[in-house]
């Protein structure tokens, strides 16, 4: 799930085309910024606002500008959802 204001830009300045990867069941906030060439992995959540500059590693939740992995190891649902924590628990009414 994208949110609101994202930005994702796949093109360098002398216009050189480098795609952006972005795994199953991410979460990316609003007005976060992917840059060129940059691969989310599976299961990431992306911090509202985060400038994304380098490659994020799968199940990690990453924040700031240049953004940085501050969880490792972490289990997303559908849309980003996390999985084991107090109150996440049933609140998936969409069938898979």
């Amino acid at each position: 799930m994208i949110a609101f204001k994202t930005l994702l830009v796949a093109r360098e300045g002398k216009g050189v085309v480098r795609p952006i990867v972005i795994g199953d069941r991410c979460l990316i906030g609003g007005g976060a910024m992917i840059l060129p060439g940059v691969t989310i992995g599976d299961g990431c959540v992306i911090g509202a606002g985060a400038v994304v500059a380098d490659d994020v590693p799968s199940g990690c939740i990453a924040v700031g500008n240049p953004a940085r992995v501050v969880r490792r190891g972490i289990e997303t649902a559908r849309f980003g959802r996390l999985q084991g924590v107090v109150g996440n628990e049933g609140r998936d009414p969409l069938p898979e």
